[in-house]
This record gives structure tokens, sequence and C-alpha cells, in this order.
């Protein structure tokens, strides 16, 4: 805890000291004997008594708690004068890998979709300062939102997606499509995706989570699917395959689906596979990546708290003593005022019966 006025206080803690000093050789001066004083003997005896050396003690103990205090009070007043304050220091850490979710919004993978977007949710659990972004692609690709670490607005729009392919929504993925005929372009979908990475000349871990049927519908894409595996080779982007259960009946449409995904260093799986999302995750944690390290940040508040406690504690001890003076004096005892003087004896001349006669 540091001071941010040190010399100030100083400054009153030696008035302070002074003041002190004063009163004390005052009160030593008033405090000599008068020359007009009655001297009394044989005191001694009256100092040896039980009762007379039990209240000397008392008021010992009480002017030693009434002086503690004050000096609690004096010395928490100086002390916050001196405005104590504490610095925080906050540095800020971020992972540099980027993950794009790449999801194939074709007709025939909207009943999946709603499952797949519960996979994304839980990949986005196990993420810690990844940046990461959602793709959606058919004929077209289409950003849902960019590349963030806002996991809250990432999972409210992961929400948002999975309510829309639940009802069949095709105007939230209007866009995916050019009309043309042309769905489930896999290979295209792929380039998208890894065409959404920005900071392109710097060293970051990047990855590609691709959801598909691997089942393109209508002319020829523009990539092919292992022009597509090459091109983000090149990019150092991995890719990871989310396969729809229905490939485990097409064994050719599954097999290139896993060598594209696999020969790019990533991994595939089935949706619904145990496992999948650890093994996606243990191979983002491989990825390589720099960790950026803001630079500290400085923050001074002020923290009376201590000062105001020694205050508090004073005071209260000052309030105790006064109370316990009070009740020792029979000033503030229990019950006084309710007292009722007791009934003077009656006199003789009262006391006798009207009709006798005093001879």
């Amino acid at each position: 805890m540091d001071l941010k006025w040190p010399v100030v206080g100083a400054i009153v803690l030696v008035i302070t000291l002074v003041v002190v000093a004063a009163i004390v050789v005052l009160a030593a001066r008033v405090h000599r004997r008068p020359a007009d004083a009655v001297l009394v003997a044989h005191t001694a005896r009256l100092r040896r008594l039980p009762r007379f050396r039990e209240l000397a003690t008392q008021q010992r103990w009480l002017s030693w708690w009434q002086t503690a205090g004050i000096a609690l009070a004096v010395i928490g007043c100086i002390w916050l004068i001196a405005r104590p304050q504490t610095t925080d220091i906050t540095q800020n850490r971020y992972s540099t890998r980027d993950i794009v979710l790449c999801l194939d919004a074709s007709t025939s993978m909207f009943d999946e979709d709603t499952q797949v977007t519960q996979a994304y949710s839980q990949l986005v659990d196990g993420l810690d300062g990844e940046r990461v972004s959602l793709v959606l692609w058919s004929d077209a690709a289409v950003t849902v939102f960019p590349l963030t670490d806002d996991y809250g607005w990432v999972q409210d729009e992961l929400a948002r997606a999975g309510r829309a392919f639940a009802l069949g929504d095709q105007e939230y993925v209007a866009g995916t499509y050019l009309g043309k005929e042309r769905a489930s372009l896999i290979s295209d979908g792929i380039v998208s995706c890894v065409k959404r990475f920005d900071l392109s000349n710097s060293e970051r871990g990047r990855a590609v989570i691709v959801a598909s049927d691997n089942d393109p519908q209508g002319g020829p894409p523009v990539y092919t699917l292992p022009e597509a595996t090459e091109f983000a080779k090149e990019r150092d982007v991995q890719l990871y395959g989310i396969g729809s259960a229905d490939l485990s009946f097409h064994e050719d449409k599954r097999a290139t689906f896993d060598k594209a995904m696999t020969d790019t260093g990533g991994t595939f799986s089935l949706l619904g596979d145990d496992g999948s999302i650890d093994s996606i995750l243990a191979g983002i944690d491989r990825l390589s990546a720099d960790e950026v390290v803001e630079p500290p940040k400085y923050q001074v508040r002020d923290a009376p708290g201590w000062p105001i406690a020694t205050i508090v504690v004073g005071v209260l001890m000052l309030i105790a003593g006064w109370v316990y003076a009070l009740v020792r004096s029979g000033r503030l005892s229990p019950g006084s005022s309710s007292r009722s003087t007791p009934a003077a004896a009656p006199s003789p001349r009262q006391a006798r019966p009207p009709n006798e006669v005093v001879r």
C-alpha cells in the first residue's frame, strides 16, 4: 500500500506529537500540589484496602483503554489524510489461434445442422482465447459473424442458427444460393472458409472445422476437393471434418472427405461419434501459435479501508470506556430511575388513634 501524500501525513503527525507533548506538560503542571492543599495523614492504610486497590486498578486500565482509543482514532485520521492507495497490475494474454466453423447449409443437411451447431457450441466451450468465425455455404458462402473471441456472442449466434435449421428457415440461408441449382459444393466452401482468415502476415495457428455430407449437387465447382485441400495447406490451415451420419452408408464419399482433412494434418469423424469434439480440441491445442502478451496496465485506486477501520475501532473503544465509566459511577446503573424513596416512619403523634386523649 502506497501513500499519495506522505509529506502531508508526516506534517500532520509532527503537529499532533507537538500538541500531545504540550498537553502532557501542561497537565503535569496542573497536577502539582497547590500551596493551600490540605494534608491528610495515615492514608497508607486506605491504600492497602482491597476495594481501594480494585478501584485504582480499574481506573488505570480505563485510562489506558481510553488513551489507546484516542491514539487509534488519531492514527487512522492521519493515515487517511495521507491518502493510502493500491496499484493493480493487469496483463492480458491472448491466443493467436483462429478457427472458422465451416457449415454446409444445403437442404440435405438441414436435419443435421441443428446437431452440428450443438457440436460447434460444445467445441467453443472448450476454447480459451481463440478467435472463432461462422461461415455458411452451399452454392456461395456467407459469413454469419467474423473472427471474434466474444464467446457469449458466438454462443448466441450458434443457438440462433440451430433454431433456424430446426424450423427449416430458408431465409436464414438465403445468401448461400445463387439460383444456379447448385448446392453442397464442399470444395468451394472450404476455399471460401480458408479465405476468411485475416492477419495473413502474422504467425497464427489456423483451423477450419468443416461439417458436410460431401454430396455436391448441380454443376462442377470452381475447385476440386484435392485443389481445396492444397489451397488450405499452402496457407498452413488445418482442416477438421465432421461428416453427416449418412456417410456411414457411402464409403467413397466418406473416404474422400476423410483424406481431404487428414492430408492437412486434421482429423475426421462422423457426427455423433464419441470423442469427436475432444479430438478436434486436441488438434487445435497442437496448432503452433504465439501467445500475445499485452504490456502491463497499472491502475491506481484509493484504499481507505484500513484507515477507516482503525478510526472506527478507536471511536468504539472511547464509547465503550465512557459507558463503563458511567456504569461504574452509578449514573447509568439499570433501574436507577425506577427506585422509589422509602416512606418515612410515622411520628408518634401521627400514630395515635384520633380519639386518644393525651395526658
